[in-house]
């Protein structure tokens, strides 16, 4: 069982408690942390795979990505490979000098959906939306909203990044602001490893999430238009970077805009197990690891490294 099924670690007080790889398990174990959303690939597809393919014991830990970026950066953790999604958390352990720069391989994409629990309320309404309904549903009273931190997960930014463009692209300007309300809003916010539990369960109603993941969790969904979606590579320069986000991190504030929903791969400069990570990391960009991420709802990498 990988790590990210035994923890489901809210925090980086657990976290800090965590030795991913000790030098005496190293020589035979790849420790990989990876977004959160990658959980059930990685245990039951990836990570099983990759063990029988090597020999080598595979360890791995999901959480929020920007949160296991900074956690990398700061050595409170140590993994052999890093699987992020987007190019936000991969230039965070670059800047720390954990890897270079041109290190982060593309290995899977996805995008987002609108996704439903099959227990809500508004299931049925879900289930005949066309067009923006989906949007008059996310305002209806008493539909409980979900979605991550976005100054810890790129899930969370996201999920303002397709409002800002929803807003554009149907022409309703005060949208965004009406269904997620303000960039931290507490009664919206839950940890990664626990939303899409909360949707099969009906603790929430509905949330905008990576395509990938829903699928993994067989859960109902609405394809939403390319246009707001972040799977069109054509629209990244001149649509999807409409959008933007003011973050404040560790006391830092910045812009940040959304690019292309890519997963992207590196191995760690200062990993327990260098020769295991490469290993990995060819699995993962190799015809083997492209058909367990098909297989399990990702699409077929993107762009060039970063």
């Amino acid at each position: 069982m990988s790590i990210s099924r035994r923890h489901m670690l809210a925090g980086s007080s657990a976290l800090a408690a965590l030795s991913l790889a000790g030098p005496a398990e190293a020589a035979g174990t790849l420790s990989a942390v990876y977004a959160g959303s990658m959980g059930v690939v990685m245990d039951k597809g990836i990570g099983p795979a990759f063990q029988a393919n090597s020999g080598t014991t595979f360890h791995g830990m999901g959480q929020a990505a920007l949160a296991l970026a900074h956690l990398l950066a700061a050595k409170t953790i140590v993994a052999d490979v890093f699987v992020p999604v987007s190019p936000g958390p991969m230039k965070i352990v670059e800047q720390a000098g954990l890897i270079a720069a041109g290190a982060g391989a593309p290995v899977a994409s996805t995008e987002i959906v609108l996704a439903y629990s099959p227990k809500s309320k508004f299931a049925s309404a879900f289930a005949a939306a066309k067009g923006d309904d989906w949007l008059k549903i996310l305002q209806s009273p008493g539909l409980r909203f979900g979605r991550t931190d976005p100054e810890a997960d790129p899930q969370g930014q996201y999920v303002l990044y397709t409002m800002q463009l929803a807003a554009l692209y149907y022409k309703q300007a005060a949208l965004a602001a009406g269904i997620t309300g303000t960039q931290q809003n507490s009664t919206q916010i839950f940890a990664e490893p626990s939303l899409l539990s909360r949707l099969q369960e009906g603790q929430i109603d509905a949330t905008l999430g990576y395509k990938s993941a829903i699928l993994s969790q067989k859960l109902p969904f609405i394809a939403l238009p390319a246009e707001i979606n972040f799977g069109d590579p054509a629209l990244a320069k001149t649509w999807y970077a409409k959008a933007a986000l003011t973050l404040t991190v560790k006391g830092v504030t910045k812009t940040v805009h959304p690019g292309l929903l890519v997963f992207y791969a590196a191995v760690l400069k200062n990993a327990p197990n260098p020769q295991a990570a490469q290993a990995f990391l060819a699995f993962l960009t190799g015809a083997d690891g492209q058909a367990v991420f098909a297989k399990y709802g990702y699409g077929p990498a993107k762009g060039a490294a970063i």
